[in-house]
């Protein structure tokens, strides 16, 4: 792939707009450099200066913050850095062999569709159409991941809402259309429940566990309201993303655009873009690069001074695997590093050990992480 092919690949992906095919390109020639490698020529800070060039052109990161040349030299053949023209692998570290020998594939399209009436559809075994019928409402599923739900016929003003939930297996994800045009991007691990449509309702009213990002239809007279087991978050049109996994301290809410308010028991919030709200037992609000919360709706891990356990929880949800610590001390390892999510797991635990002091064994679908 020459460099001009792959350039316009990348700027796709971190768009969103590659299709299926040019993802898996991508990802095919990112799972070549597991396979490479080279080391650093005597000029090494000229290299440190083009690839720290890179990172501040093509990853967004705000010019005016201090990074540290170190740690982004280890994590340097992250796919991102393309735009200085070559690639950089150190060859240290080479105790991680078997890493090569095990394939364990990333996360894909997949969910489970449950209808009202309590059965349910594998999304990613069944064809692409219609794939349900339910009171006036056609659902159907796209080529490219998509539930999408439209209105086909009369509703009846006096029956009950009816409910069909969104489930995403771990190695899983999936976007969906709600009846008002609603887009949501559900993360790996998580569920949305959600009504068919929004007839005869006061509010649009859904229930996530996990992970999801949301772009609102604007509707004033109508307010969306997505309700965690924290927490409530309400706004009229507006994007922003919910991590609410119950295996996490925080459950964090990030506005992209627009305004939401966020509900917690006695205690309540309002957020301007670009801020995050931190829910434990309190409300924390921080100013933050928003889209850094959405990456993974766009493909990437991008982990920014992340402790090696909030990480591994993220490889373990996206990857289908266990996590296993033979160090615990490890645990608290900070990372600073950005991969594409549909490298080979052992790309990206080859990635994180030369940007970390932790070495990597799989066994079957189990990761253990220990010291060097």
């Amino acid at each position: 792939m020459n460099r001009q092919t792959l350039y316009h690949l990348i700027k796709k992906d971190k768009e969103g707009t590659a299709t299926p095919e040019e993802q898996q390109a991508l990802a095919n020639w990112y799972n070549q450099l597991s396979e490479q490698e080279a080391a650093f020529p005597d000029d090494e800070q000229t290299v440190k200066d083009e690839i720290l060039t890179g990172l501040l052109e093509h990853i967004d990161f705000p010019k005016t913050r201090k990074i540290n040349y170190k740690r982004w030299i280890a994590a340097a053949s992250v796919v991102l850095m393309l735009g200085v023209g070559t690639l950089y692998l150190t060859n240290q570290h080479k105790n991680n062999n078997n890493l090569l020998a095990q394939k364990i594939v990333p996360g894909s399209n997949k969910a489970i569709l449950v209808l009202a009436n309590g059965s349910k559809i594998s999304l990613n075994d069944a064809g692409n159409g219609q794939i349900a019928q339910q009171s006036g409402m056609r659902v159907s599923k796209s080529a490219n991941g998509q539930l999408v739900y439209e209105v086909t016929g009369t509703m009846d003003q006096s029956a009950e809402p009816s409910y069909n939930t969104m489930e995403t297996p771990r190695g899983g994800q999936y976007q969906l259309v709600l009846a008002d045009g609603t887009k949501v991007w559900l993360n790996a691990a998580s569920s949305i429940k959600y009504p068919l449509n929004f007839t005869n309702a006061k509010e649009r009213r859904v229930e996530l566990n996990g992970e999801a990002y949301f772009e609102v239809a604007h509707n004033k007279a109508l307010p969306f309201r997505v309700v965690t087991g924290k927490q409530v978050v309400e706004v009229l049109g507006t994007h922003f993303d919910v991590n609410a996994y119950t295996d996490e301290q925080d459950t964090k809410t990030t506005l992209l655009e627009g305004s939401v308010k966020i509900t917690a028991g006695s205690n309540n919030t309002l957020l301007k873009p670009g801020q995050e709200a931190s829910l434990t037992d309190n409300f924390k609000v921080s100013n933050v690069d928003a889209n850094m919360a959405i990456d993974w709706k766009n493909g990437y891990f991008r982990f920014d001074d992340v402790d090696l356990e909030t990480v591994m929880r993220q490889v373990a949800r996206w990857y289908d695997v266990k996590v296993e610590y033979t160090d615990e001390s490890v645990k608290k390892e900070s990372l600073v590093a950005v991969s594409t999510r549909f490298a080979d797991i052992s790309t990206l635990l080859k990635l994180i050990s030369q940007a970390t002091d932790t070495r990597f064994t799989i066994e079957g679908k189990t990761i253990k992480v220990g010291k060097k």
